[in-house]
């Protein structure tokens, strides 16, 4: 009698006549292994950022009694609830790879299963300042990005699971459906280096927040992202002496390969509805997953393959590999947030740069070349120069800004940067630190010693000793910039 307990689809891998006579049936088992290998192959792909994002909900545990900065380095909260930073994340830091120095962020872990959560938007944002609430699902795809961007009104959302039904209820400006139950919600409110702007930052993020919907009252709350900041929680054993001392203790990927299957199925457990594009793929993790359970021979083979993806992906989303060229030797993810079935691409999103913005509101460029295809080393020096109004060509008015970010051959920042700088941008245009070239262009240079000339020392990017990357951000891109027709200036070595 077959084992119904294991569903058909799975039990039909295993040959029905394996040990025929002469070897018979070994091309048959070898067959099926190989769409077995093939099918966890693309599986892994798929489901590795929703195990990335399912793995981010053990904060509810560690910061339980309330929102404050985990580790004191990153924003973290109870389930609901909106943890906030209340300056740029330290470049010191090496837990997230990639992050920025333009804003500062508000984040929560939603879970949709039992009730929705508030989302609130600025009522009193200054015109020009950048904001953003981006929503993305357990895949990181992006449900919804309310912002200055989109000319979002200051409010309350409400924010629901794929199970709820119902009316938007009184008070709120619209409802907003997730496929999933489980949800990141991450705000970012532009910040400058200047006082003013930290305090204009800081007051337009205190109008951000996210809390559940039994909790809700009449009116607008207001939150405080210095009092969340000053809020500092190390879960035991770690201290900040030891985190001070070893940094790199925070290296710890958060989807391990060794039980990403486990980690999967718990996912997916947490989150039985998805949305369209991703249903499909849940049955064939299905499939996997109960054939994995039914014999240790497929679980070990199983198994082996998501060690072998992951080594993969992390070679294939290397900068100088990721994306596709965007003219001036620059790459970049053209459906970026906006994934559909683009799980490779999404895949490679979530090891080096997770939860992009939607790529209408932010468009991001990467490499790791110079303009002969040498890796970039900072024992060389580099040359970017912008023609003259040839700038990134971003929407002041609806809070566009671009960046130029320096990160090591990790994608983490150089600290201590000898100058103080991550990036160069906006932020520095806007203070009058940058010197223009007599025809006008802007000639930015990259490298690991301080150069000797003035006008390249006041427009210098460090870099580290060794091999590093570049990160231009253009937040709230023109057409010129979505289109393609607007491209970088290429990277040459200067020396």
């Amino acid at each position: 009698m077959p084992d119904t307990a294991v569903p058909y689809v799975a039990r039909q891998f295993n040959a029905a006549h394996p040990h025929l006579a002469n070897s018979g049936g070994v091309a048959a088992q070898l067959a099926n292994q190989a769409y077995v290998e093939a099918l966890a192959k693309v599986v892994f792909y798929w489901g590795y950022p929703a195990v990335d994002t399912f793995s981010r909900t053990d904060a509810w545990e560690v910061m339980k009694d309330g929102p404050g900065a985990t580790m004191g380095l990153f924003p973290g909260s109870p389930k609901n609830v909106m943890g906030y930073l209340d300056d740029y994340m330290s470049p010191a830091q090496r837990k997230v790879v990639t992050p920025n120095s333009d804003t500062i962020y508000g984040v929560s872990v939603v879970d949709l299963a039992d009730e929705g959560v508030v989302i609130q938007t600025p009522t009193e944002a200054p015109p020009g300042h950048y904001w953003t609430i981006q929503i993305a699902d357990l895949f990181t795809t992006v449900i919804r990005q309310l912002g200055s961007a989109s000319g979002t009104p200051g409010g309350k959302f409400l924010l629901v699971g794929p199970d709820w039904r119902g009316e938007t209820p009184e008070g709120f400006v619209e409802v907003l459906r997730s496929p999933t139950n489980i949800v990141l919600a991450m705000g970012r409110s532009f910040m400058a280096r200047s006082a003013e702007s930290k305090a204009q930052a800081r007051a337009v993020l205190n109008q951000i927040g996210v809390y559940p919907l039994s909790q809700d009252a009449p009116g607008l709350r207001v939150f405080d992202c210095e009092a969340c900041a000053r809020n500092k929680v190390y879960p035991p054993p770690i201290t900040p002496e030891i985190i001070a001392s070893d940094p790199d203790i925070l290296r710890i990927r958060p989807v391990h390969a060794e039980r990403f299957w486990d980690d999967l199925e718990k996912a997916l457990d947490a989150n039985p509805k998805v949305a369209p594009d991703d249903a499909p793929m849940v049955d064939q993790a299905r499939t996997l997953l109960a054939l994995r359970a039914a014999d240790p021979a497929w679980k070990a083979l199983i198994d082996r393959v998501a060690l072998v993806a992951e080594s993969e992906l992390f070679e294939s989303a290397k900068y100088h590999q990721v994306g596709v060229g965007a003219g001036g030797g620059w790459q970049r993810q053209e459906n970026g947030g906006a994934w559909g079935t683009d799980w490779f691409g999404r895949a490679q999103a979530a090891v080096i740069y997770i939860y992009v913005n939607d790529f209408h509101e932010a468009v991001y460029f990467v490499r790791g070349t110079d303009a002969k295809g040498a890796l970039l080393q900072g024992r060389y020096t580099y040359a970017v120069t912008f023609p003259k109004g040839g700038l990134p060509p971003v929407d002041r008015a609806r809070g566009g800004f671009w960046s130029l970010s320096m990160y090591d051959q990790d994608y983490y920042f150089l600290t201590p940067s000898p100058n103080g700088r991550n990036n160069l941008g906006t932020v520095n245009l806007d203070a009058d630190e940058l010197v223009f070239n007599a025809d006008g262009s802007l000639t930015l240079t990259l490298s690991n010693r301080e150069p000797a000339d003035p006008a390249a020392r006041a427009n210098w990017l460090p870099a580290p000793a060794g091999q590093f990357a570049l990160l231009v951000r253009t937040y709230v891109p023109t057409e010129a910039i979505l289109s393609g027709a607007y491209v970088l200036p290429e990277v040459t070595r200067a020396g």
